[in-house]
């Protein structure tokens, strides 16, 4: 059995060395020149980030000059370049984390294999353990063997003992870490989602600002007749898209220019910009029919009614938690609760039993309860006297101040469409549900910035 356990020592503890050995020195080379890389790559980035916030301070005086062929032909061209700036500072951004991913899918197969090892060596103390067990006080007799041999074939059992909880404990350790690094890889993957998207976004704006700019070339000093025309064309643009209808769900349509107006406010109130709120609300507006299209049973039970055949449909509201909330409300508003459409349930399921509930009010479709946390907020900012969600001004209004709680911050897009993913799914692009959503609200943004800036001109 001595014997036994020595080889086993040295079959079990050797390899763990061996692989200790590799882990702690031969990825430092390896790690060094991607330090070194990165290095690189951040003072490229940091220079690039420079150059654009100068342009953008560039861009803020251009639009201060007036009206004018040069200063528009100027504005373009910073525009232009802004744009192709950040372009590559995405592209460097997306390297950086290319060589991340790489790395990380690197330490995910070395601790599967360490992992796998220490499965094989938990295994053979397992087996050498059962049988050790095997024997018993009379087996030892039976082989003639004295008390103190017995006793030293005790302390063996207790060495494998002893090796097996080491054993599960690394397996557990290296589980742990294992998890760890995969959020950190799903982390990267979904951070240079977001860059080749925030690329694509640029390349659409310097296509468009440079067929304006190319419009605008063909224009000489001597023809500013010709420039005059363009300025006719321009406003009559900004009046069409002022007066644009703006769909809002359960509030009828606004225009465009008033919805844009009320974002501004907002904007003023929060820091939040004001495409990113009304690109949300046009994502909001296209959710689904059930959407807006019940009532609430005026037996409080929690259950409602359609609005377009009259059939019952449960769980339109959770009666509990935000029933008396919205009773209140609609006391405060002088609504008739009969008549104030809300939100269906959309059916889901977990292992057979119903979840979530409708009930989401207005445009932003908070449920009252959310609701609730924001009133006091939205009265402060549009000096509504009750914050009324079904208003235009207070349901975006609303929408800034949840999207300035969720983390957006004018210019930095990576914010605004992780912002625009917890407004969906309330977890981030990286870990929830609603990454689709964040995108197709950040590929909005770019249409409707469009309009704004030429509302601005």
């Amino acid at each position: 059995m001595r014997k036994f356990l020595a080889f086993f020592t040295v079959a079990i503890i050797v390899p763990a060395m061996t692989f200790l050995t590799v882990v702690s020195y031969g990825p430092v080379s390896v790690y060094a020149q991607q330090t070194q890389t990165r290095t690189e790559l951040e003072k490229e980035l940091a220079d690039l980030e420079a150059q654009i916030k100068a342009l953008g301070q560039n861009i803020s005086v251009t639009q201060q000059q007036g009206t004018s062929l040069k200063k528009d032909i100027t504005l373009l061209t910073q525009k232009i370049t802004q744009s192709k700036l950040k372009i590559q500072s995405h592209l460097k951004a997306i390297s950086q984390l290319n060589q991340n991913i790489v790395q990380k899918n690197k330490t995910i197969s070395e601790l599967d294999a360490k992992t796998d090892r220490e499965k094989d060596s938990l295994s053979q103390i397992m087996r050498k353990t059962m049988y050790m067990e095997e024997y018993s006080l009379i087996d030892f007799a039976l082989q003639s063997k004295g008390l103190s041999a017995f006793f030293e074939d005790a302390d063996s059992f207790a060495t494998i003992n002893r090796a097996l909880k080491q054993s599960f404990e690394i397996i557990r350790t290296t589980k742990s870490d294992l998890e760890i690094v995969k959020s950190e890889l799903l982390e990267a993957k979904d951070q240079e989602t977001e860059k080749k998207l925030a690329q694509e976004l640029e390349k659409k704006k310097v296509e468009a600002n440079q067929k304006e700019k190319n419009t605008l070339l063909v224009i000489t000093k001597n023809q500013e007749t010709e420039y005059k025309k363009v300025l006719v064309d321009r406003q009559k643009e900004a009046s069409t898209i002022r007066a644009r209808l703006f769909d809002l769900r359960d509030s009828g349509s606004i225009s465009f220019g008033r919805a844009y107006d009320l974002a501004v406010l907002a904007s003023k109130g929060t820091g939040v910009r004001p495409a990113l709120v009304l690109a949300i609300l046009m994502q909001e507006s296209s959710l689904g029919i059930d959407v807006g299209a019940c009532y609430v049973a005026t037996d409080l039970s929690g259950n409602g009614v359609s609005i377009k055949n009259g059939t019952t449909k449960l769980r339109v509201m959770n009666p509990t938690r935000d029933i008396p909330v919205f009773v209140s409300l609609l006391s405060r508003l002088g609504r008739d609760m009969a008549k104030t459409p809300i939100s269906c349930w959309i059916p889901m399921y977990s292992r057979g039993s119903a979840i979530g509930w409708g009930g989401a009010m207005g445009p932003s479709q908070f449920i009252p309860s959310t609701w609730q946390l924001f009133e006091k907020r939205i009265e402060g900012i549009t000096g509504s006297s009750v914050a009324d969600p079904w208003n235009p001004r207070d349901a975006i209004t609303a929408t800034a101040l949840y999207l300035e709680d969720l983390g957006a911050v004018t210019g930095d897009e990576a914010s605004e469409r992780n912002a625009a993913c917890k407004y969906y799914s309330g977890r981030s692009c990286a870990s929830g549900p609603g990454a689709s959503y964040g995108n197709s609200v950040m590929r909005k943004i770019i249409g409707v910035q469009t309009d704004i800036d030429k509302l601005q001109r």
